[in-house]
């Protein structure tokens, strides 16, 4: 395996530092999105994998164009993706168009049962489904071309592949440690309390993801 870059679009902190801890071995490069210029070679790069953001696409903001750019360039050069949350939606905005990513009127905070559907390498060996920590308030719609995997009971698109393409999207957060996600879980409910989360029931049902996280990361590097 070459490198794979990991495309950073945290606002704020390393968004890459899971993605490193997940892929061991795996060499990496960074590209911090929100301010460093964009990758022009991708021909050096075997895989793209893009992270989550308090960004949103539904509050779109300049440096998103480059993104954009850079999404359409690696579809082009058949370089495999990965979004996760922000970049999973990221990707449908890009590839489906802006109408597939809207904001949810059920968003997502704490620990939720995903349900896979079909069979998919990014999700092999993983059964029925598993129970993985999520915190997102946009969410994709389903769109022609789009092979939906996995769903949520409050979000039917959970996990996605373009259709003939080594591009997926997950808008779950496999990859954080338990405490990253108990830390955004607090921030989130706390600032929008009109969701009406119940914060000590949701950090009740907290546990880690690392299994879930480098078995998906694994399959996604192994997938062809």
């Amino acid at each position: 395996m070459g490198t794979v870059l990991v495309v950073d679009c945290y606002v704020e902190g390393d968004g890459a530092a899971n993605f490193r801890r997940l892929l061991g071995d795996t060499r990496v490069a960074v590209w911090r999105a929100i301010s460093a210029p964009c990758p022009t070679d991708l021909s050096v790069y075997t895989a793209i994998m893009i992270s989550g953001s308090a960004a949103c696409l539904t509050s779109p903001e300049p440096w998103m164009k480059a993104l954009n750019s850079l999404i359409l360039k690696a579809s082009a050069a058949k370089v495999p993706m990965l979004g996760v949350c922000f970049g999973h939606q990221v990707i449908a905005h890009t590839l489906f168009g802006p109408t597939a990513v809207r904001s949810s009127a059920t968003p997502e905070i704490g620990w939720v049962d995903i349900e896979l559907s079909g069979d998919d390498p990014l999700f092999r060996g993983m059964g029925e489904g598993f129970n993985t920590f999520e915190s997102h308030f946009d969410e994709v719609l389903e769109r022609p071309g789009m092979i939906v995997l996995a769903r949520s009971k409050r979000c039917a698109v959970q996990a996605y592949r373009v259709k003939g393409e080594n591009i997926w999207g997950i808008q779950f957060h496999s990859e954080m440690t338990v405490e990253e996600a108990v830390e955004l879980a607090e921030r989130r409910i706390a600032g929008r309390p009109e969701f009406g989360f119940d914060i000590e029931q949701i950090l009740a049902q907290a546990k880690d993801s690392t299994t879930i996280g480098t078995q998906i990361m694994n399959n996604f590097i192994r997938a062809r």
